[in-house]
């Protein structure tokens, strides 16, 4: 360890209230003596990971850390191993899980400043930490002996480094409070609005409804490459329930098209970069359960994985779960409103936001019987004054749903998985799961309402028709047990066709993910999991591939040299977003521009802003000249074209640059891992992990969402990816977009976002003899008294 005084100097290097030639003075040495100084302040921090220590367990468990920083732990107890997972965590991962509890209980301000203030507003206006607390006072017994040694594993962890905190507390001037289960459930609960809240679509849907004619409402919210669903046409014919017609995706393909006869299953969700490390490896290996996979941090189950007998991967399913609501408010008493046929006060909670560098702010809650009024946070639609809108959530209900996901990590079979799936409560998710006897599934899982009113936009408080009525039944959402077809797959697309409630509610991704799994998948009938893998690497986009040829014979046309200059790179370009490609920066340009034009049609400029995103089944439409009755019939489409082209060349130029070597898609398309401490030069060298040029964008299978903001910066990402190959399961494969570990001094802090830029992966190990042919550590958790003896 080094003295106080140099550590204080290395510190304050590092927040850059100094240069290195200040630090050196000060201490009297060297500028290379300040280097060596750093390197090891930073190696201090590392985590032991080898011998014995002292913790909350009743009997002694193992930790092996293996050379990508997977655990693997060995327990004689779901208690210990319990425990022992939260040690690891808190060990590798210790200022991360403090930073995702405040992120939740929205207390971020309080530490990262006013920047967060927004953000912290919204988790406490929720109400996550109320229903955190309310799911732990209602979960079983077996979840909560689960949370308890979960708690007493962190906090064990954060006691042994209480000397050695991660830097970011010595960077923030701050120490961890103590773990308890609200923490991990509240991270959770945050998880679930993540996937389901989705406020501005409710804000987009209002405005559709708003101002087009009925007849064209429909028409503009269509899907595009709708009719590919996730649930075959046959299989759906025969569940019953439905007529028949934030990203991420997972597919499993059957034993007939396997190369060793038995299923496959890939699996990548899709994130935001700045939540790339929220996934942590881990094996556990306890009585009645040997699983290995990610488990979302501080949270006790494993979210995508498997065990020695089944796999499971999942994606946002996009039905809806919460509804925005018109209240009737006194115009006498505003802190009044209507429910039923009588005036009801509002409750009304005021609650006090630490932020550092500033002065406190104070948020004021209102609640109606429906839940929190949410108009700070949905975006206006139109130029009108918005009502006051409350909120009915799924996600405030007083559970959790580990239940489910321990019986996941203890299951043997695709029945078992079933059966744990059965009761999963939230948040609303596509689960594909295999088996090692051949047996491939999908199953939605998750509440959703059933609604009789208005499927688009705010309800009306006042309106019966809109209040909800019961959940759908686990045997009513789509599934697919076995499908002839002997594969399946899911990306957020629609699960099946049809116009119920169900579907209309939903705000499911186009089609063309899927469309393009389908093809790798059915391209051969012997894949391997180099094949199915390769599908996650997959940078092909059937919207561009579809529809460049059409922009660019548009552009060959047109009147400029420069437009045809457009058209001649769309025209070479074959819808694959490479790095090289510089028609997938052309392209990509063009489509944001196409789909504005395409929404001031029918909005005011200010609306066709906030719609625009919805409009690409129109857009696509008009430009294969099939245009649903959207542009008036004076209107020539191809003049509207090139003005959009213009529109893209003069973006591009302001951009990117005037020369086509600058629109290079690698080049603009990169990913940055930002660390939120990342606050200046040093700690960006120190912190941040890139930037790298990667491939993929927005909609293709190799996810990588790029930002028109900051010119095609990527913005989201698959943040994890799993292969496994149940003909042999402890043969899996996987890597995660951020580090298994939170030390900037640990290989294991950039190695597998690396992987990850290259579409790599590591062994995801189980057996110990692997394990421990790959070992980088080995540590014993011994019960305090045997290490006193």
């Amino acid at each position: 360890m080094l003295k106080p005084e140099r550590r204080e100097v290395v510190i304050r290097l590092l927040q850059e209230a100094i240069d290195i030639d200040d630090a050196a003075r000060e201490l009297g040495v060297t500028r290379k003596a300040i280097q060596d100084l750093k390197r090891r302040y930073l190696r201090s921090k590392l985590p032991k990971i080898n011998g014995a220590v002292a913790a909350p367990v009743d009997e002694p468990v193992s930790i092996r850390r293996d050379n990508w920083g997977v655990a693997h732990i060995e327990a004689a107890s779901l208690a210990d191993g319990y425990a022992a997972l939260g040690y690891a965590m808190a060990q590798d991962r210790l200022w991360q899980l403090d930073h995702m509890r405040r992120l939740a209980h929205g207390r971020l301000a309080e530490v990262l400043g006013a920047r967060y203030l927004r953000q912290d507003r919204l988790h406490r206006t929720i109400g996550l930490t109320a229903s955190a607390r309310a799911a732990v006072a209602a979960m079983s017994t077996e979840v909560g002996m689960v949370l308890s040694g979960m708690a007493r594993g962190i906090n064990a962890g954060m006691a042994a480094a209480r000397d050695r905190l991660p830097l970011e507390f010595d960077l923030l001037e701050y120490e961890p409070e103590a773990w308890t289960p609200i923490d991990s459930v509240v991270i959770w609960k945050w998880r679930w609005w993540m996937l389901t809240g989705r406020l501005d679509v409710l804000a987009q849907r209002e405005a559709i409804k708003r101002y087009l004619p009925a007849e064209l409402v429909d028409v503009f919210l269509a899907v595009e490459a709708g009719q590919e669903t996730i649930v075959p046409a046959e299989e759906a014919a025969t569940v019953g329930g439905f007529d028949t017609g934030e990203g991420s995706n997972n597919w499993v393909v059957g034993g007939s098209l396997s190369a060793k006869g038995r299923p496959i299953l890939a699996t990548d969700p899709h994130n935001g970069v700045e939540l790339s490390r929220q996934w942590y490896q881990a094996q556990l290996t306890l009585p009645g359960m040997d699983a290995i996979g990610a488990f979302f941090l501080g949270t006790p189950g494993i979210y995508l994985g498997h065990t020695r007998r089944t796999a499971w991967g999942v994606t946002n399913h996009t039905a809806s779960a919460r509804d925005l609501y018109v209240e009737t408010v006194s115009a006498e008493q505003p802190d009044l409103y209507r429910e039923g046929g009588d005036w009801q006060a509002f409750e009304v909670e005021a609650q006090n936001i630490p932020v550092r560098g500033a002065a406190d702010d104070v948020l004021e809650i209102r609640r109606t019987v429906r839940g929190p009024v949410m108009n700070e946070f949905v975006s206006p639609v139109g130029d009108e004054e918005q009502p006051v809108l409350s909120m009915r959530w799924v996600g405030t209900e007083a559970t959790t749903g580990f239940e489910s996901m321990l019986s996941l990590s203890r299951s043997q079979s695709v029945d078992d998985v079933l059966g744990a799936l059965r009761d999963w409560p939230f948040p609303i998710l596509n689960f594909l799961f295999a088996d090692t006897d051949g047996r491939i599934g999908y199953h939605a899982v998750g509440r959703v309402p059933k609604r009789q009113g208005s499927a688009y936009g705010f309800k009306r408080a006042d309106e019966p028709l809109d209040q909800w009525g019961e959940m759908y039944g686990f045997d009513e959402v789509p599934h697919a047990i076995d499908p002839q077809q002997d594969w399946l797959a899911s990306a957020n697309n629609p699960p099946w066709g049809g116009s119920d409630p169900y579907m209309r509610t939903g705000n499911w991704a186009d089609g063309y993910r899927f469309l393009r799994i389908r093809s790798r998948i059915e391209a051969q009938t012997q894949h391997t999991m180099d094949s199915v893998g390769s599908i996650q690497a997959d940078t092909l986009h059937p919207r561009a591939q579809i529809l460049s040829p059409v922009v660019a014979r548009i552009a060959l046309a047109g009147p400029t040299k420069q437009i045809r200059g457009l058209g001649e790179v769309l025209q070479d370009w074959d819808g694959a977003y490479t790095t090289d490609a510089i028609g997938a920066t052309v392209f990509t340009a063009f489509w944001e521009q196409w789909l504005l034009r395409v929404a001031r049609v029918r909005f005011p400029a200010n609306v066709a802003r906030l719609v625009a995103s919805k409009a690409g089944a129109v857009a696509a439409d008009v430009l294969r000249g099939d245009d649903p009755g959207w542009f008036p019939a004076n209107i020539d489409v191809d003049r509207e074209v090139v003005a959009v082209l213009r529109e893209t060349l003069t973006w591009l130029r302001e951009h990117v640059g005037s020369r086509r070597s600058q629109w290079r898609w690698g080049r603009l398309h990169t990913v940055l891992f930002r660390h939120p401490a990342s606050t200046n030069a040093t700690l960006s060298g120190l912190l941040d992990v890139g930037p790298f040029e990667t491939s993929g964008g927005t909609g293709t299978v190799r996810a990588a969402g790029a930002s028109t903001t900051h010119p095609f910066v990527v913005t989201g990402l698959s943040t994890y990816r799993l292969v496994v190959d149940l003909a042999d399961p402890i043969t899996a494969k996987a890597t995660t977009a951020g580090g298994q570990s939170g030390h900037p001094a640990s290989p294991n802090y950039r190695r597998q976002s690396k992987l990850w830029v290259q579409d790599g992966y590591h062994p995801l190990l189980m057996d110990r003899d692997e394990i421990d042919a790959h070992l980088a550590g080995h540590l014993r958790l011994q019960p305090a008294e045997e290490i006193q003896s």
